[in-house]
């Protein structure tokens, strides 16, 4: 159970979990395909503040498409990029046969300074229980990643949530 859950639980909330998210990916200028997805907050000890969106439904050529960035501070309703973050990461697997027969991989990091990202928040709504905060966002972001290891062009996450 995701930490988002557990504080929620705890906390005897009644907040809806499965609030609506939607994702497009793109993969190397092909046509944007539109799947579901979770976005949400948590904070723990140790981990820090951390904002997370993933792919939950099924793509015919897409594994996976996800984005998590770690902030210095509890979340706010604002505008992220690069430089108001502690790290961020995503990514993009394409499904065997759809570019490659092994599938291509596309990246996006802080660390390394591949891609671009700009998450909006436009409201957070936190709920604490046992030392752990779960944050309930609405936003948009953007996340632009780069291709790896030979895969071509760029991949782009957009998502609304």
């Amino acid at each position: 159970m995701s930490a988002v859950a557990v504080a929620a639980a705890a906390c005897g909330s009644s907040i809806d979990l499965g609030q609506n998210c939607s994702m497009k990916v793109s993969v190397n200028g092909g046509a944007q395909e539109t799947v579901s997805c979770f976005a949400a907050g948590a904070f723990a000890p140790g981990t820090g503040n951390a904002v997370s969106i993933a792919m939950m439904g099924a793509l015919a050529d897409v594994q996976a498409a996800e984005f998590a960035m770690t902030l210095p501070s509890a979340p706010t309703a604002r505008t992220y990029g690069a430089a108001d973050v502690t790290t961020s990461i995503g990514q993009v697997q394409t499904t065997a046969g759809a570019l490659y027969s092994a599938g291509a991989l596309y990246s996006q990091s802080k660390a390394g300074s591949v891609g671009t990202f700009s998450v909006v928040l436009t409201s957070v709504n936190g709920v604490t229980a046992n030392g752990q905060t779960a944050y309930f966002l609405h936003g948009t972001a953007t996340v632009t990643l780069a291709g790896q290891s030979g895969a071509p062009g760029t991949a782009t996450i957009t998502a609304t949530f």
